[in-house]
């Protein structure tokens, strides 16, 4: 089998998990944290789930595609997810996106962009990370095809469930 015959299955594989990750960051935002979810997956299976633990954690690296990272390697005992697609309910920023090529993911999948995060929860309040969208977009540059937007039914369900909690707190 071609190596592009390989990726097209892992794309397609990694398309079904896409409501996984987005349920994960449902009940992550219903928990009273940020609402992301990732997966990382290979051959079918889920190797790491992870969802952002920035709050809970007072940790500002505890991103969801983070945790499953860190999770997936840790269960396997290995530092190389090759083979491996990430699934995340939404775009990974540039510490997420890093995290992906140190572990040897060549393929992401989100749901939703980060324009649409931004849209629904409001930009950063923090002067620092005015310059994540720039890094965000010279990575996305540097590893063409690396990144796959496929938007998901339900993609903004995580943000619209961190609005309605953040409403009650």
């Amino acid at each position: 089998m071609s190596d592009t015959v390989v990726h097209e299955l892992r794309l397609a594989d990694a398309r079904d998990f896409l409501p996984q990750a987005i349920e994960l960051a449902v009940q992550n935002a219903a928990a009273g944290q940020l609402p992301f979810g990732a997966l990382v997956v290979r051959n079918g299976e889920v190797l790491g789930a992870g969802v952002n633990r920035e709050v809970h954690d007072h940790d500002p690296t505890a991103h969801a595609e983070v945790d499953a990272i860190r999770n997936a390697c840790r269960d396997l005992r290995t530092l190389n997810l090759s083979g491996a697609v990430l699934v995340s309910s939404c775009e990974p920023c540039a510490l997420c996106h890093v995290s992906t090529v140190v572990a040897g993911i060549s393929r992401v999948v989100y749901a939703a962009s980060s324009e649409q995060a931004s849209a629904m929860l409001g930009g950063a309040d923090d002067s620092s990370r005015t310059m994540l969208p720039e890094m965000q977009q010279a990575l996305r540059g540097l590893t063409p095809g690396q990144l796959v937007h496929v938007p998901t039914d339900g993609d903004g369900r995580p943000f619209e469930r961190y609005a309605e909690q953040e409403r009650r707190s």
